[in-house]
């Protein structure tokens, strides 16, 4: 390796790790500065080294531009609000995941699929009154979904309740 690349690569090296430990204490704004400035700086490199390391820093700044600016996603229809309720649900975010499906609902959705959700994510935040209703809306909507509920490892936590065992048994 000539001396000018291996130069110019211990540089670039050295400012991606420091651009990649303000990504990582999420110090978005500071990370997104760094990035663009080794993009910028090393954008004509004649190195492919140097260049392979910019293509890893674009990766970055593409993903700190997506933590500071997110797209806002354009709910139209009942079942737009479900499917972002799912999403929130898997993501961890219960209380998000439960306004998408009461939107749902209070637009006069009465499908099974969304008490089941509903009830899921009410056993997530430990409300188990909730959730037991849900359950019994669900089931009487579909009496096909007793089966689904009560297989489920998400209702684990129900079957030693009596109320929970006489809906669905």
């Amino acid at each position: 390796m000539k001396l000018k690349e291996e130069k110019e690569l211990q540089t670039i090296t050295a400012e991606y790790e420091k651009a990649l430990q303000l990504f990582h204490k999420r110090s978005y704004h500071k990370a997104e500065a760094a990035f663009k400035q080794i993009i910028d700086t090393y954008k004509d490199s004649e190195f492919y080294s140097v260049l392979e390391i910019q293509t890893r820093v674009k990766v970055h700044y593409a993903i700190t531009e997506s933590k500071l600016h997110p797209l806002a996603t354009k709910l139209e229809t009942v079942q737009d609000h479900i499917w972002e309720g799912v999403f929130q649900l898997n993501a961890g975010n219960i209380d998000k995941a439960l306004e998408r499906f009461s939107h749902a609902e209070k637009d006069n959705c009465k499908d099974a699929y969304l008490f089941y959700l509903m009830a899921a994510a009410y056993l997530k935040k430990e409300d188990t009154a909730n959730s037991l209703r849900y359950v019994d809306k669900c089931i009487k909507k579909d009496p096909s979904y007793k089966i689904l509920v009560y297989n489920e490892p998400d209702f684990e936590a129900l079957l030693q309740n009596q109320d929970f065992l006489n809906l669905v048994e």
